[in-house]
């Protein structure tokens, strides 16, 4: 990394400031440049609940930066000024070689100038040329997050990282007791996941009702129902074998590890499924898959152009997010029986026609 990789064990930060998709990208990057150098990463609280057990040589810094909230991110004189002033020295105390920001922000790019960092790697957005020493370039405006950070893994340890996939050790931060009721199921594992952090992502649980009862009808699978921590998604415990309520990071990781498929919105768990090498079921609605899907070829987006403005990144002009509340069940119920089919059924025992070609086999 221009005359840093010859020197034992330099300093990188990192500056991921978001939520568990973020993170997740993330993980591809960390997996490549921990041994290397010595790894601060600066995140929100469960950036450290979720990581820790995967990259335990990672030191982990809480912040929660305010202009990563959704609504008041410019409300100056609400930012919490002392505690940004006390987190800026202690990253200056350790004299960073490098710094890296996936986002195209200038605020995550001064504070890395701001460290004293004497590298600065990021994709520059408008202001933030002057606080970056390698400003990259994106060949596509539409790239995933995924690409972004193979982009700068490569510019970091000056190796190829055109493969490298984001991943959560399987066999870190697992439940005995979880692991144990799920051990003995014979029958496939279904996972339900009904929440998102952002109410504009759900769909309707009335919805995930008529496809719940569907695949009771077509299927034979033990299903597990994860509402929201709020409650959202509660209702339909009557069609789950088993309703999981506030998991704890160990706890989520290993149901998704054991699971056959997971069926969620655009939101945090689709892509922790995914670096677990779980297939992904996910309905999207304002977000971007371009930039946010479940990375890999076995996870599919149920998405349809619905709405004029989408996707609006969850900035909805109307009273309800018409992208999901009209992706009615009976439109969307054919591919998502596909893809169970796919994931669930020998080749053999199916009967449909456009589960042919490649399939990943239970």
């Amino acid at each position: 990394m221009n005359g840093l990789s010859d020197r034992p064990l330099p300093r990188i930060l990192i500056l991921e400031l978001w939520g568990l998709g973020d993170l997740s990208f993330l993980t591809l990057f960390l997996k490549q440049v921990r041994g290397e150098f010595r790894v601060t990463l600066v995140g929100k609280a469960h950036a450290a609940a979720l990581l820790r057990e995967s990259f335990p040589e990672v030191e982990f810094l809480e912040f929660d930066a305010p202009w990563t909230k959704f609504r008041g991110k410019y409300e100056l004189a609400k930012w919490p000024w002392p505690k940004l002033g006390r987190l800026v020295q202690a990253l200056r105390s350790r004299r960073f070689d490098a710094a890296v920001s996936v986002r195209p922000d200038p605020r995550d790019h001064f504070l890395m100038w701001l460290t004293g960092a004497r590298q600065r790697f990021g994709f520059a957005g408008p202001g933030s040329r002057p606080f970056l020493t390698n400003a990259l370039h994106r060949p596509s405006i539409r790239q995933h997050k995924v690409e972004d950070w193979r982009l700068l893994t490569t510019a970091i340890t000056g190796r190829d990282a055109s493969l490298l996939n984001p991943w959560l050790d399987p066999n870190a931060a697992v439940s005995t007791s979880v692991q144990t009721e799920l051990k003995s199921l014979s029958r496939p594992l279904i996972t339900v996941h009904t929440g998102a952090q952002m109410k504009v992502r759900r769909w309707p649980e009335v919805f995930f009702r008529d496809i719940l009862k569907r695949i009771r009808n077509e299927f034979d699978v033990y299903i597990a129902l994860v509402p929201d921590p709020d409650g959202y998604g509660a209702g339909l415990a009557d069609l789950a074998d088993r309703t999981f309520s506030s998991l704890n990071f160990p706890e989520l990781l290993t149901l998704l590890r054991c699971s056959s498929v997971l069926l969620c919105n655009d939101s945090g768990p689709g892509h922790l499924a995914a670096a677990l090498g779980c297939p992904t079921i996910a309905l999207f609605g304002p977000g971007s898959a371009d930039w946010f899907r479940p990375w890999g070829p076995q996870h599919h987006v149920v998405i349809r152009d619905i709405c004029p403005w989408r996707p609006c990144f969850d900035y909805c002009r109307f009273p309800e997010p018409i992208c999901l509340t009209r992706l009615e069940p009976e439109v969307v119920w054919p591919e998502i029986r596909t893809q169970l089919c796919r994931r669930l059924i020998p080749i053999s025992q199916c009967d449909d026609p456009s589960c042919s070609g490649e399939r990943t086999q239970p």
